[in-house]
This record gives C-alpha cells, structure tokens and sequence, in this order.
C-alpha cells in the first residue's frame, strides 16, 4: 500500500509491505512483520522503488503493524524535510 502525506508541507509517499518470516516451528509469532519506504516524488507504480528504512545494520527495519511502519515514517520525515 502506498499513501500519499503532507509532511512539512512537502508532498511525499509511504509506501508499506508484508515481510514475511520463516519459522522452523510456525507456532512462533509473528510471521509476518512490515517494512516501510518513501518516495519523493510521485511513485510511477505501487510495485517498486523508494528509499527504505533500515535499522541500524542496513538491514530494512521490521514493524509488528501498518500502522507502527507509517507512523515511523512519518516521524522520520518530518526530522528530514
């Protein structure tokens, strides 16, 4: 799903995604987390692209929900624009 935000007065995208994680016991939640990236510009297709957001090994940063990803998001924007 990407949304379209006002941050800062700046027009930007969110886009968030299902990441799903392999458990060698499936009774181990969660299985699916989230990721979340922005774009700057208007994104041409809701497939690709955008800046991820990553933890602080590179790696791209896991949210338990839509919401926590968007709302992290939001945050970090509003410090970068």
């Amino acid at each position: 799903m990407t949304e379209p935000q006002i941050i800062n007065g700046r027009k930007v995208w969110i886009k968030v995604d299902p990441y799903h994680v392999h458990r060698d016991n499936p009774n181990i939640i969660p299985t699916e987390y989230f990721t979340v990236s922005y774009f700057l510009e208007q994104p041409l297709n809701d497939t690709s692209g955008g800046v991820p957001v990553n933890d602080d090994n590179g790696k791209p940063k896991l949210f338990e929900s839509p919401v926590a990803a968007l709302s992290y998001a939001e945050k970090k924007l509003e410090k970068m624009l």
